[in-house]
C-alpha cells in the first residue's frame, strides 16, 4: 500500500470518495469490488475523526428500542452478524451487565433484552440471561450500585480498534484497485454547468494541488459534510446536526461491560473493559465548535462521572488518564432532542434536490451499519453509472482474517523468541498479517526491540506502517496504525523514538522531526483540557 499523490493528477475515476472515514472506505471498498475505478481521499488520516473516537462497539443499540426505531436496530444486528464473519480478528463478542436496583427498570430491561433477541432471531450470539445479586456480585465484585436486585445479562461485540477497522477496510479497496490517498484535503469541487465533474486537491504533505476528475463524486466527509457542501451551496441551510460524545479511560473497574443510566437525564452510558483499562461514555451534546479541534470538557467529564459513581463512587477525576471526544453527523431533523435524532442515514441525490449531476452526499449512520451505508452509497453510484454488479462486501474477509488462534500464537512467540503476550497484542491488531509484521523483525533483531519500557509494541511495527501501510506522521503510527498513543500516558515517553525511526525512514530533517513531535504532543493534549476548564 504506497502512497502517490502525484498519480492523481489528471485522472479521470468512476467514482471519487471524499473522506476516509469508516463509511467513504467502505464506499471505497464497495465500489472497487464491482469494478469501478475509485479514487478515496482522507483530508488527514483514515479514521482521525469520529470513527476513533467512538465508543468502540458494534452493537444495535438497546436505548433505540425506547425510541421504536426497530427497522434501525434489526439492521445493526444484521451487520453485527455480518462483522463477526468478515472482520473475527478484530471484532468480539462481549457480555453487557445491566444492573437492576429497583422493579421499574427490572420490568422495562426484561422487556427490552427479550424484545432485542427476538429482532436478532438469526443471531449467533446467546440470548439474554438474568442473574440475582449474589451471581451478579460474584462475577462483578467491585459493584457497588445501592438496592442491587440482581442484573440482566446481554451479548453484543467490541471492536477495540474501530480505526483499524477502518484502515482495513481501505486496504481491502487499495488491494482490489483503487487509489487510496489519506493527507490529501479536497479544496474544491469542479463544476461544469449543472455537472460535478471532479475535485481539486492539496496535499497536505507537499503542499502540491492537483486535480481529479470523476464522473461520481461522493461526499462521505463526515462531520466535515457541509464544509463540502458550502463550496457549492455556501447560502443554504446545513445538512447536519452535530453531537458530540465524550469518552474516559479509566483504571478498569469491571470484569465485563456494564449498562448504567444517568442519574441526571436517564441517559445510557457505558462502562467498558478495552485495552486493559475501562472506558466510559458517551455524552450527547450539540455542537457548534471548531471540527477540528474536539475535546472532552470539564462538563462532559463530570457528567460521566456523577453517573458512574451509582456503580463506582470511589473514582474520581484525578483517576482519570485522558478523556477524548467525537462527533456524530445527524441528518438534521427540527424539532428533536440530541439524543431522539436518528441514527439512520440518508443519501442526497443532488441531481433531483439541486439539479446539479455527479454528486450525493451521505448524512448519518452508525459504525455498526457503515457496510450497509456503503452499500446503499455504491448502489446508487452504480446505477448512475450503468453498473449492475451486485455487493459482495459481506461475503469477503478484510485483509487481517482471519483471527490466529492461540496455538499459533504460541509457537510464533516461541519462534521469534517474544513475550506470548507481545504476539497476541500484534495479532490484535493486525491479525494474520502479524505474521508480515514478524518476518520483518525477523531480518533485522533490532526490529523485536520494545518502543517504550513495558509497553508491548515492537519497532517493526513502525517499519511495517511506514512501508506497507502509507502511515505519514507520528499521530498516524500512535493512533491509528498502534495502540502506542491509546495507553493511559497517551505513549508521551515513545514519541521521539517513534519520530527517530520514521525520520530515517521518510528522510525527514531535523526540523520535520521536531514538528512531528509537537504536532503529536498537541493532539494529546487535546485529551487532558478537561483538567483546566
Amino acid at each position: 500500500m504506497k502512497r502517490d499523490f502525484r498519480s492523481v493528477s489528471g485522472k479521470t475515476y468512476d467514482v471519487i470518495v471524499i473522506g476516509g472515514g469508516i463509511v467513504g472506505a467502505g464506499i471505497a471498498r464497495d465500489t472497487t469490488l464491482r469494478g469501478l475505478d475509485t479514487l478515496l481521499l482522507e483530508k488527514e488520516d483514515f479514521g482521525s475523526g469520529t470513527t476513533s473516537r467512538s465508543t468502540r462497539l458494534i452493537h444495535g443499540g438497546l436505548r433505540y428500542l425506547r425510541q421504536l426505531e426497530f427497522g434501525l436496530v434489526r439492521q445493526d444486528l444484521s451487520e453485527r452478524e455480518v462483522l463477526l464473519r468478515i472482520a473475527p480478528h478484530l471484532v468480539h463478542p462481549l457480555s453487557f451487565f445491566i444492573p437492576i436496583p429497583n422493579l421499574s427498570l427490572n420490568v422495562a430491561m426484561f422487556l427490552g433484552t427479550t424484545l432485542y433477541d427476538v429482532i436478532s432471531f438469526d443471531k449467533t450470539l446467546p440470548n439474554h440471561r438474568y442473574l440475582n445479586k449474589g451471581k451478579t456480585l460474584a462475577e462483578e465484585p467491585g459493584l457497588r450500585v445501592q438496592g442491587l436486585q440482581g442484573s440482566y445479562v446481554y451479548s453484543d461485540c467490541a471492536i477495540p480498534l474501530t480505526e483499524r477497522l477502518d484502515f482495513e477496510t481501505a486496504l481491502s479497496a487499495c488491494e482490489n484497485g483503487a487509489t487510496v490517498v489519506n493527507h490529501a484535503r479536497v479544496t474544491n469541487l469542479i463544476r461544469e454547468g449543472d455537472r460535478i465533474s471532479g475535485v481539486e486537491i492539496k496535499d497536505e504533505i507537499t503542499g502540491d494541488v492537483m486535480t481529479a476528475r470523476g464522473r461520481m463524486i461522493i461526499n462521505a466527509a463526515g462531520h466535515w459534510v457541509d464544509t463540502i457542501k458550502d463550496m457549492l451551496f455556501p447560502g443554504k441551510p446545513p445538512y447536519l446536526r452535530r453531537t458530540k460524545g465524550a469518552h474516559l479511560v479509566i483504571p478498569k473497574v469491571s470484569n465485563h461491560a456494564l449498562v448504567l443510566f444517568s442519574p441526571i437525564d436517564g441517559r445510557l452510558f457505558f462502562v467498558i473493559p478495552w485495552e486493559g483499562y475501562s472506558l466510559v461514555g458517551t455524552t450527547d451534546t450539540d455542537y457548534k465548535d471548531n471540527l477540528d479541534a474536539v475535546y472532552a470538557t470539564r462538563e462532559d467529564v463530570d457528567y460521566i462521572l456523577e453517573g458512574l459513581h451509582l456503580a463506582y463512587p470511589d473514582v474520581k477525576i484525578d483517576d482519570v488518564y485522558y478523556a477524548y471526544a467525537g462527533l456524530r453527523s445527524l441528518a438534521l431533523k427540527p424539532g428533536k432532542s440530541a439524543s431522539n435524532t436518528s441514527r439512520s442515514h440518508e443519501l442526497i441525490d443532488h441531481s433531483k434536490r439541486d439539479n446539479l449531476d455527479g454528486l450525493v452526499t451521505i448524512l448519518g449512520g452508525k459504525i455498526t451499519a457503515y457496510r450497509e451505508v456503503a452499500k446503499d452509497a455504491a448502489d446508487l453510484a452504480c446505477k448512475k453509472l450503468g453498473n449492475k454488479a451486485a455487493c459482495t462486501t459481506g461475503e469477503k474477509q478484510l485483509p487481517g482474517a482471519p483471527a490466529l488462534g492461540q496455538e499459533e500464537i504460541d509457537w510464533l512467540a516461541q519462534t521469534e523468541c517474544l513475550p506470548g503476550d507481545t504476539v497476541k497484542h500484534l495479532a490484535s491488531i493486525y491479525g494474520s498479517r502479524c505474521r508480515d509484521v514478524l518476518k520483518l523483525a525477523s531480518q533485522d533483531k533490532a526490529g523485536l526491540q520494545q518502543i517504550s519500557q513495558g509497553g508491548p509494541d515492537i519497532i517493526a511495527q513502525i517499519w511495517y506502517a511506514v512501508n506497507n501501510e502509507i502511515c505519514m506522521t507520528v499521530s498516524d503510527f500512535m493512533l491509528r496504525r498502534s495502540t502506542v498513543g491509546l495507553r493511559k500516558d497517551q505513549g508521551i515517553d515513545a514519541i521521539t523514538t517513534v519520530a527517530d525511526e520514521m525520520q530515517k525512514l521518510l528522510n525527514w530533517s531535523g526540523a520535520d522531526k521536531d514538528r512531528q513531535i509537537q504536532a503529536h504532543k498537541s493532539v494529546a493534549s487535546l485529551a487532558q483540557k478537561f483538567r483546566n476548564p
